[in-house]
């Protein structure tokens, strides 16, 4: 998990605006629709990252992350992507987010 965290912080700090990668390979998922899981919710630091990625290990496996202007704090989620952005809308509904995320065309989608 050390390996895993040192990472995904690396790549967080390589890419500031977010990112979506598979855990398995580190490799980043440019395609589909994005939302996360509720369990994630509100994880920073490195408490917050240790926690999204014990969830997505036991889950799909993605970790995203994203730096929040407004409080310069750099979140974690664990992820789940989907192809159709219908059942990507309303997974994101049912977990409680605010907004999903297209990374075809690298726009959010607010809910």
């Amino acid at each position: 998990m050390k390996y895993l965290m040192k990472a995904i912080k690396q790549i967080a700090v390589e890419n500031p605006t977010g990112f979506t990668v598979k855990i398995e390979d580190l490799e980043f998922q440019k395609s589909g629709y994005v939302s996360a899981y509720e369990e994630s919710q509100n994880c920073f630091d490195d408490e917050g990252l240790q926690k999204a990625l014990k969830h997505a290990t036991e889950n799909d496996k993605l970790v995203g992350g994203w730096l929040d202007e407004e409080t310069e704090k750099f979140y974690f989620d664990s992820c789940k992507v989907f192809d159709c952005k219908e059942k990507a809308k309303r997974f994101g509904t049912e977990n409680k987010q605010k907004a999903i995320f297209d990374l075809t065309t690298l726009t959010e989608i607010r809910l």
